[in-house]
């Protein structure tokens, strides 16, 4: 027996369901247009303030509208296959242009895929604004589906984490670009919601400069030196010109981080790479002074202070860490200062052309013994000997690095790029297509290994479908080298170190980007005679045997 309908009841619940539905899509619809509004003063950001490409994922939220309103505003959009190397390309056009770039997300697995990006980005020193759609404020009691704590998530990643809502996005967006590229420059992530007002603003640090003080006594440690070794890193790369006088002016030995290299090229003074390893120590233990010119405590290796010498330390920003016992520690605009206290000096007593000597002494004792075999150095030897003048580079993390690092010059700031700070691989070809974007039509070679680069396979159609003249160049053993050299007996074996075969050229061409594989130097200086102004890869098949002498001899 059914149950009679009170027609009044039902009728009164029709109206509630009624109101029910025209509130929610009131809310939608608020929602939705707030949505575009809070985008749209993202995109005046860009403009304003940011670099002019926009890279990422879309998904099927808010970040769609922020890709719109940037294409209204005449930034293109850049289409990547995974969210770390398009954080990793926006990151390096940011640093490659001075101006820090945006990168857009979904909510949920998107922003999650998007952490190591935002690590690099933050421990290199790149500047970049990460926008992530996400659960909306008022939606968080009700919805589970993709809901993650997308704020903290990043937060120990980013320089800041916080919400972009309807309340003054403006100042908000533009707060964020500006923390992006403070020094020390890194990540800064913005989950979009346009269902709260929140409008707490990103802060950059106040700018901290050094007393009179601290300059008089770096001035009379500098004048009494008769013997410094200046130590260039990543944060010099704005004061090019007022580095190379002042030292030069000096004449005294200059190593260079490997975020420091292309800041100063001086042919008789520069003297290698400073790591912290065993192979500058010599020079470093002739010093009776270190001058430490835009050196961040990310950039060596975590092995202690060797060196006796005082050190004088330049850096746009405070340091957090003290990687060495600081003698007088300068902080402000680096090229002023370093014009200030070297102002007085005279001429230092290392005879001329001690940088060039130590640099050739240095190389001679890296390079391995000649086994009659293809090794890595034979391959960068290959690429330096055909290379068209001007060619730019970056380089990913692996044992391959020991053979590029060394013995290319790079001939200008930002020329030849590492992630050296997070050390991550998968860093070289997307951020080969970030800097080829930011610098059109110069050449860029990719060093990569095998195994970074099958992290970010997919990206080789980014770079097809692009077209730039980026030359990638594979060192292949099927191995991860690095980890293999350091690798003990009672540590697992090949297995755990060892990949199959993999036919990377063919993978590279059904991907729509010409290759060739070589087994011999002299296959390789073939190929490499053409083929700079497009998109091609080049797969060395290495003996990897060279690997445990390099690793001895720069780092003991």
């Amino acid at each position: 027996m059914g149950h009679e309908v009170d027609p009044v009841i039902e009728a009164a619940r029709r109206r509630v369901v009624e109101v029910h539905r025209t509130v929610r899509v009131g809310v939608r619809s608020a929602a939705v247009s707030s949505s575009r509004v809070i985008a749209e003063a993202l995109a005046d950001s860009v403009v304003r303030r940011g670099a002019d490409r926009v890279f990422g994922i879309p998904g099927g939220g808010s970040n769609l509208d922020v890709i719109g309103a940037c294409a209204e505003r005449g930034v293109p959009f850049v289409l990547a296959h995974a969210e770390t190397p398009a954080a990793i390309m926006a990151a390096t056009f940011g640093f490659a242009t001075g101006r820090p770039a945006l990168v857009v997300a979904t909510r949920g697995p998107g922003c999650a895929a998007s952490v190591n990006g935002a690590a690099q980005a933050t421990l290199d020193r790149f500047p970049l604004v990460i926008c992530t759609d996400g659960v909306h404020a008022a939606d968080t009691r009700r919805v589970a589906h993709q809901f993650i704590d997308q704020i903290g998530l990043m937060a120990p990643v980013t320089k800041w984490s916080g919400i972009l809502g309807s309340g003054d996005p403006s100042r908000v967006a533009e707060a964020a670009f500006d923390m992006a590229g403070a020094a020390p420059a890194g990540a800064v992530h913005l989950t979009l919601d346009p269902t709260t007002s929140e409008s707490r603003c990103p802060v950059s640090v106040m700018e901290v400069v050094s007393d009179e003080y601290a300059l008089e006594r770096a001035t009379t440690a500098v004048g009494k030196a008769r013997r410094p070794v200046v130590i260039v890193g990543n944060a010099a790369h704005g004061w090019a010109d007022d580095i190379h006088n002042a030292l030069v002016h000096l004449g005294c030995p200059v190593l260079a981080t490997y975020q420091g290299v292309g800041v100063f090229d001086h042919e008789s003074q520069f003297a290698g790479l400073y790591t912290g390893g065993a192979i500058e120590q010599p020079l470093l233990d002739a010093a009776d002074l270190v001058i430490a010119v835009g050196v961040d405590p990310v950039e060596p290796m975590p092995t202690p202070w060797r060196t006796a010498a005082p050190v004088v330390s330049l850096s746009p920003s405070p340091l957090d860490h003290r990687y060495w016992p600081e003698y007088i520690d300068l902080v402000g605009s680096i090229g002023p200062i370093l014009r200030r206290i070297t102002h007085g000096s005279s001429k230092t007593a290392w005879p001329v052309g001690e940088g060039r000597r130590r640099l050739d002494q240095s190389l001679v004792a890296m390079r391995p013994p000649d086994r009659g075999t293809f090794g890595p150095v034979d391959v960068v030897d290959a690429v330096i000997a055909s290379a068209p003048v001007g060619t730019l580079a970056t380089v990913d993390a692996g044992a391959h690095f020991l053979a590029v690092m060394p013995w290319w010059r790079a001939r200008e700031p930002k020329g030849l790029l590492i992630s050296n700070g997070l050390a991550t691989m998968g860093f070289s070809l997307p951020a080969a297509i970030g800097l080829s974007l930011a610098r059109p039509g110069r050449p860029v070679v990719a060093f990569t290994g095998d195994g970074g680069l099958s992290m970010v396979l997919g990206e080789l159609e980014t770079l097809a479908r692009l077209a730039l003249p980026i030359t990638i160049v594979v060192f292949d053993d099927a191995t991860l080298s690095l980890i293999k050299v350091k690798q003990r007996p009672d540590q697992g074996g090949d297995s755990v170190v060892r990949y199959f075969p993999t036919d990377i050229a063919g993978v590279a061409r059904a991907m729509g980007v010409e290759a060739a594989t070589v087994d011999s130097a002299a296959e390789l200086r073939r190929e490499l005679t053409r083929g700079w102004d497009r998109p091609r890869l080049v797969q060395a098949r290495i003996d990897p045997s060279g690997y445990p002498h390099l690793l001895t001899a720069t780092r003991g």
